[in-house]
């Protein structure tokens, strides 16, 4: 029985979903480690069915877009199809977008009053909207291998230990099966005609 849930769960396709800068980037590969080569990633709306964008995975399983304006407002369901009937979908709600880098502003003649500036001596005025975007990108950076760990964590096949525990809890719950079975009234009956032909 082992066996056969091993065999049914190699095939699993798992994704993962992440945002990266402006981008956001899907990673799929079976449970067997291996990626998800040229399979068919499909982009809605979290609560849509039209199509956003489609496009498939590279030979790494990977694949990236830029993050669609509606995702700010409703989220991401992300579907990857990898042949023989083995899907997946990945959520991302429109929280995960509230902290994207904004979209560049548009160049102005004036700068409003609160705008920081440095000395007119030749150096750049950076904006706070420019700061952002900037720490922003970088800590995407820098979280990415986390978020990736931590949806592989998240979709791990069970190990031994899980599968033990599982078995112990079959075993557990027959045991309590026969032990009530054995206290039927019918048996009961049984022991108490037992017990009084012994006592003649």
């Amino acid at each position: 029985m082992l066996l056969l849930a091993g065999a049914a769960h190699g095939h699993r396709v798992n994704i993962f979903a992440w945002l990266e800068g402006g981008q956001v980037v899907v990673q799929c590969g079976f449970s067997s480690k291996t990626p998800v080569r040229q399979g068919e990633i499909t982009v809605f709306a979290h609560a849509g069915n039209q199509p956003l964008l489609e496009g498939r995975t590279d030979d790494a399983g990977m694949f990236r877009f830029a993050a669609p304006p509606e995702a700010k407002t409703r989220g991401l369901r992300i579907r990857v199809r990898a042949g023989e009937g083995h899907q997946n979908q990945w959520i991302m709600e429109p929280g995960e977008f509230a902290d994207a880098a904004p979209e560049p502003a548009p160049a102005t003649t004036a700068a409003p009053e609160n705008t920081p500036r440095l000395p007119e001596d030749g150096g750049q005025q950076i904006t706070a909207e420019e700061v952002a975007r900037i720490v922003n990108a970088a800590l995407d950076a820098k979280l990415a291998p986390v978020k990736r760990e931590l949806a592989a964590l998240r979709e791990s096949p069970p190990g031994l230990k899980e599968i033990v525990g599982g078995v112990g809890w079959l075993v557990g719950l027959a045991g309590i099966g026969l032990y009530f079975r054995g206290r039927s009234p019918r048996n009961s009956a049984l022991q108490a005609d037992k017990m009084a032909k012994t006592g003649q």
